[in-house]
């Protein structure tokens, strides 16, 4: 195994110096300007810019132009990137350095495009550099005229630009009025997550989470950003725009959380966050970069984050809630994963914006368990992309589906970096049968307005513990005008069941479905059986067992159970084949109890005794709620982590968040969480999380290693 992780590091080196983008100085100048407080000064007269009152109308009247000035009397600008080389300025009164469509500079109120500006570096000779700005609003270059101190885009009485210069020299200040931002509110040396990448990992990995998740469902459904360009103020907004007011649109969200249709809450976002986030809601974006930063920070090396779409239940949002009527983001599962894998990107270069650079973010995307092992070693989380959908590959029920086109997307998923998937979710589709639990509700009306029917099930066999279902559809009995809009009003709503069984779903893994997973063991993917029936798990495990295939993933306990709530079989059969098995988040002393159960299995077999935990947070789950005991043994902020950075309770604006009152409300609070685990489950929980990382990083590399071509078809 050594020998084998040696050789991935040295294929790592390989994929790092050339998948990065090799900026030049002038580049790493501009990109270094991140987070930095500068002046701006003439470099042919020396003056500096300075904001003045105009006399006019526009933002209030406030402009800037150079003027003879001491160093200390300067306008100071806080360098705030919002890609690379393009920046927002705000000076100490948090105005912007902005221009206006009057083609006039202005000390701006607002951000947006006409605050915006791209930066290009020059060598001024010296051995340092000058700088030109372009407004990004207007297109057009900023201008002094060194003779009138204007500062300008373009000047009709002096077309020619005369006694007039376009590159100005940046000096260093400080006391900026730094951009609202969240903070992680940790303190220490970071350099302590850095290791060898030969050597064992010691941290956990999030198996199963949801980053793009404000994107799936028209795009409208799930508020909130993990960034945004114009910063906090705009990722994380009043709910409103999407929720209408009071959250009366929420309408899949509040039925979710609340199973009430009618449930109303307070929208507001930045700064004050009255309601959300929350550890119970399930329809406002709880992954905010820097609370990933937080969570990262305290340990966590790995985290996969699932694209994730539902067209049924999109086509409903759409439907159901006017904020998604206008401009809804395309409910095609497929080209909902093309978008949100976009998006990760995005968000990687975002912060390495942030950071100063490609590259030094603490964000990286990998695609291989070297590259992984790389990026931890360099103090960086590794994020694997998943696929998490009903519809993959487009092989809804009545979809035109086929080995052929199964393959061109296969290989194009794998092209966009992804390497694990779920062959089924929510609702049947041509691959198999999904996992039924949920009872006769929202989501057997989804299948229903998906598949054209409801759940058809059988009595469960003796190992596996099913649902009682009750026959009729009540849901929306009380809601006649939703009915209408679904196209409702004259469906048969009143499914038969059996009352006196436990159903388990009558249907299996397909022969596309035996095609897909042989094609993935090839490419060396992996298989994720959550969500997919009793009757297809089996046969799924039944190829893997026969090709000696360790990469299969149970990552949030959404795998059938044991007849009498232990694991169920299949479960068993993905540990001793070398699998990654973790439960869905819970308080502290329940975790310990469901991680338990996993490892007593895992101690069985040669592999690492590692089982960590997945919140599927934004996936329409909830999370842990507040420290079980607070109220006789709270948390203690600050803490100190395992790997000696220091915790103290996490601000977002004007709210504090403590677990011992808010529970992981959003994903910052994961590292608070792994504290309370630290601190309250047994040892031997703790260890296996902290060993989770290795864990998952070995079963891929099994997976990676496999050289069984045998195609395997059991049914």
């Amino acid at each position: 195994m050594r020998t084998c992780i040696l050789n991935f590091y040295l294929l790592s080196s390989v994929w790092l110096w050339f998948g990065q983008v090799q900026a030049g100085p002038s580049e790493d100048f501009i990109n270094g300007l991140a987070q930095a407080c500068y002046s701006i000064q003439s470099p042919k007269n020396g003056n500096f810019l300075q904001k003045f009152e105009t006399g006019g109308s526009i933002d209030d009247g406030l402009s800037y132009r150079f003027e003879n000035s001491s160093e200390a009397e300067a306008a100071r600008f806080f360098m705030k990137p919002t890609s690379f080389g393009n920046y927002l300025l705000t000076d100490t009164d948090g105005r912007y350095l902005a221009s206006h469509i009057t083609q006039l500079l202005t000390a701006g109120r607002t951000v947006g495009k006409f605050s915006e500006w791209n930066l290009k570096a020059t060598n001024d000779g010296q051995g340092g550099f000058l700088v030109t700005f372009l407004a990004n609003g207007l297109r057009l270059k900023l201008r002094h005229n060194d003779k009138s101190g204007k500062a300008y885009f373009f000047d009709w009485k002096n077309p020619l630009n005369l006694h007039s210069e376009s590159a100005f020299k940046l000096v260093t200040q400080s006391d900026c009025k730094p951009f609202p931002e969240i903070t992680v509110n940790v303190h220490g040396n970071v350099n302590v997550l850095k290791g060898n990448p030969a050597e064992p990992v010691r941290g956990f990995v999030e198996a199963h989470a949801h980053i793009t998740a404000y994107e799936f469902m028209g795009g409208k459904m799930m508020h909130g950003k993990p960034f945004h360009p114009w910063g906090v103020e705009t990722a994380l907004q009043d709910s409103k725009v999407s929720h209408g007011p009071n959250g009366s649109l929420d309408l899949i969200g509040n039925i979710y959380t609340y199973n009430d249709i009618k449930h109303t809450y307070d929208t507001r976002g930045w700064p004050d966050f009255p309601y959300w986030p929350n550890h119970q809601q399930m329809s406002h974006l709880g992954y905010y970069y820097k609370w990933i930063e937080r969570a990262y920070l305290s340990g966590m090396r790995i985290m996969v984050t699932d694209l994730v779409e539902n067209k049924t239940l999109c086509e409903a949002q759409i439907r159901l809630s006017p904020t998604s009527w206008i401009h809804p983001n395309s409910c095609n599962e497929m080209e909902s994963i093309r978008l949100q894998a976009r998006r990760l990107h995005e968000m990687e270069e975002y912060i390495d914006a942030q950071a100063g650079g490609p590259g030094k973010g603490f964000f990286r995307l990998v695609s291989s368990p070297a590259q992984a092992r790389q990026v931890i070693a360099n103090g960086q989380l590794a994020v694997v992309v998943g696929v998490e959908a009903s519809e993959t590959f487009n092989c809804g029920i009545g979809d035109y589906c086929t080995p052929e086109t199964i393959k061109v997307q296969l290989d194009e998923l794998y092209n966009l970096g992804v390497r694990s998937i779920f062959p089924t979710h929510k609702f049947d589709n041509q691959i198999g049968g999904s996992q039924v639990r949920e009872g006769n509700g929202f989501v057997n009306l989804g299948h229903y307005l998906n598949a054209g029917y409801f759940w058809q099930v059988k009595a469960c066999d003796s190992e596996t513990r099913g649902t009682r279902y009750v026959s009729g559809f009540p849901l929306f009995a009380d809601a006649p005008l939703v009915s209408s809009i679904l196209g409702l009003i004259n469906a048969d709503l009143n499914p038969k069941y059996d009352e006196s069984i436990e159903s388990c779903n009558k249907h299996g893994l397909s022969e596309l479905g035996v095609y897909l997973v042989n094609q993935m063991i090839d490419k060396k993917m992996m298989i994720e059986l959550d969500h997919s029936s009793s009757d297809s798990s089996s046969s799924i495990m039944d190829i893997a067992e026969a090709r000696s295939y360790s990469g299969v993933i149970s990552s949030h306990s959404w795998m059938s159970e044991g007849k009498t709530g232990g694991l169920h079989r299949n479960t068993k059969r993905i540990i001793h084949a070398g699998g990654y098995v973790s439960p869905m988040n819970d308080n502290a002393s329940s975790l310990g109890n469901k991680i338990s159960a996993v490892l007593d299995e895992v101690e069985q077999t040669p592999f690492v005794q590692g089982v960590g935990f997945s919140t599927d947070m934004s996936g329409l789950g909830g999370q842990a709620g507040p420290r079980a005991n607070a109220a006789a043994k709270p948390l203690a902020y600050p803490y100190i982590s395992e790997f000696g950075l220091k915790f103290d309770k996490q601000v977002s604006g004007n709210r504090i968040f403590d677990l011992n009152k808010d529970g992981v409300a959003h994903y910052g609070m994961v590292a608070d969480h792994v504290q309370d685990i630290r601190e309250q489950a047994p040892t031997r929980v703790f260890e296996s999380v902290m060993n989770s990382a290795e864990a998952y990083l070995q079963m891929w590399e099994r997976a990676e290693a496999n050289s069984n071509q045998k195609y395997v078809n059991p049914l």
